[in-house]
């Protein structure tokens, strides 16, 4: 209504535009003018009770302007707590901390009702609103949001704040019970914020989503999510999922390529490889320029995993994560047509196991990180056609490694480097015997700058009571004495011993000026 009486034709139309920008929500201050002169009353604004004034002043002076029966560039000043002579008395002329006490009474429903009414009622009863709901708007806790299913609809209150300022990362708790109203709020929210500007999303839901009787929404709300231009897009299930995978039909899927600006995807579920979802996993595959993609846990057979690493072409990809059940010789297959890939991480399994393949035509590789069981590292590093310098190696621990002990094993992948920045091993969660830990006379020729030894059980363990007799941590302790360049040693995890004998028992082995860190927890069994 103000703006339609500003006409093109008149002469000062920039000023008064000016003027009527000063009104914006994100400023607190009085502004009253003429087509002339601009005159602005109490310049000083750093005191709490000037700002007060001026929010006050500043949402009554827009009732005014707004009042069809007032020319808004006429009124030549206006003064606080005051109305024009015979009007009628408004809630308008009430001081703020009244409006405040009035709005605590509401309830949840009534103050978001009321954020909607004016500017100066959106300021006071948006923080009650928020507080009711859990929902935190201070600056450190909204560079990376937390919010669940049940308080999307929060977002768009929060969005026309004052205080808005567009998320780095988005962190999303999808119930159950989520409606599709809900979902749709999100994703409303999502295109009213600057594209690019919310770089990372993470979606967490703990049930089957294949289930769900919205379903077909879910799959609208994922394709839209991903369309969002953020760069990162994490999914993950914490819930026992039935679906069976499947990779059947690879070529029928099409997608358009760049399409999106996903740099990451990570996918952590069954659900991803399902007749219903492999569509949306494929095109969000295959239509971004992805630097990094994480399959964990998607339950994927080795026939699975050959057939898809197989098709997959991604000439940008750097990091990679999957599965054990992944056979060692399809990642070297897949290395040596990504030779760019610098990081890999396989998640061991317990009940997973290969034999190491036989040695085939060495690769030219950029590998500087490797993590993994024992029998995926080994083959990736016969790969090399030059020993590689890793910035981090970790090699997980199988029982069955024990040939003839876990050291001799280790040192097997080790000469097979140039050197190494950080070598992490972690232990079987098992008991062990000293037999199967080290060779005495083991040393290792490759320079390792810092050790880390880890090891966290999964069951109740017997050698918690036990002593060193089968405490890992405890018989780990002289590896230390097989890396002679060494610089720093840590160990982590649960163990019979105590921190201070642990670090009594390492400092037998290395020289002085080696550091030694050991920090212990609790089994909770």
């Amino acid at each position: 209504l103000i703006k339609r009486k500003v006409e093109c034709t008149d002469p000062a139309t920039p000023r008064k535009l000016r003027i009527l920008e000063s009104f914006s929500t994100d400023g607190v201050r009085l502004v009253v003018a003429t087509p002339q002169k601009i005159i602005r009353h109490n310049t000083d604004i750093t005191s709490p009770s000037a700002k007060r004034l001026y929010r006050e002043a500043s949402d009554v002076f827009l009732k005014r302007k707004a009042d069809a029966q007032l020319d808004p560039f006429t009124i030549k000043r206006v003064k606080f707590y005051e109305l024009p002579p015979h009007a009628r008395t408004s809630i308008w002329s009430l001081p703020v901390e009244i409006l405040s006490a009035i709005a605590s009474l509401l309830e949840v429903r009534d103050l978001h009702s009321l954020t909607q009414v004016s500017s100066l009622l959106k300021e006071i009863a948006g923080p009650l609103f928020f507080a009711n709901r859990n929902f935190s708007t201070s600056p450190q806790d909204t560079c990376y949001l937390r919010v669940d299913s049940p308080n999307f609809d929060v977002l768009m209150t929060w969005r026309r704040m004052n205080t808005f300022r567009p998320p780095r990362m988005l962190l999303c708790w999808i119930d159950v019970d989520v409606q599709p109203a809900q979902l749709s709020i999100f994703l409303h929210f999502l295109q009213s914020v600057p594209r690019k500007f919310v770089r990372f999303i993470t979606l967490f839901w703990s049930f089957d989503i294949l289930a769900s009787l919205i379903f077909p929404q879910i799959i609208n709300f994922l394709e839209n999510v991903r369309a969002s231009g953020c760069e990162e897009l994490t999914c993950m299930a914490f819930c026992y999922e039935t679906s069976s995978s499947s990779v059947s039909g690879l070529t029928k899927i099409h997608a358009h390529p760049n399409s999106n600006g996903l740099k990451c995807f990570d996918a952590s579920s069954r659900v991803f490889f399902s007749p219903q979802l492999l569509p949306f996993t494929m095109q969000t595959i295959q239509s971004s320029s992805l630097e990094k993609l994480a399959l964990r846990r998607v339950g994927l057979s080795a026939t699975h995993w050959d057939r898809l690493l197989r098709y997959l072409s991604m000439p940008m990809l750097i990091e990679l994560l999957v599965d054990s059940d992944c056979a060692p010789g399809t990642l070297i297959r897949f290395l040596a047509r990504h030779p760019n890939v610098k990081n890999l991480r396989i998640t061991p399994r317990p009940a997973v196991s290969w034999r190491i393949p036989r040695a085939t035509p060495s690769t030219v590789l950029s590998m500087s990180v490797l993590e993994g069981p024992l029998t995926h590292v080994l083959a990736i590093l016969r790969q090399h056609r030059k020993p590689p310098f890793l910035e981090c190696l970790e090699i997980s621990l199988q029982s069955g490694d024990a040939s003839p002990d876990y050291m001799t094993a280790i040192l097997r992948c080790l000469e097979l480097c140039d050197s190494i920045g950080y070598l992490a091993l972690r232990l079987p969660t098992h008991s062990h015997r000293s037999e199967m830990m080290c060779d005495p006379g083991a040393r290792c020729a490759v320079p390792v700058i810092h050790l880390g030894i880890s090891h966290h059980s999964t069951e109740a363990s017997p050698w918690l009571s036990a002593g060193s007799a089968g405490d890992p941590l405890a018989l780990s302790a002289p590896w230390i004495g097989a890396f002679p360049k060494i610089k720093r040693v840590s160990m982590q995890g649960e163990s019979s011993s105590t921190a201070a004998d642990l670090a009594q028992s390492i400092h037998s082995f290395v020289a002085d000026d080696v550091q030694v860190s050991v920090q212990l927890q609790n089994n909770p069994w």
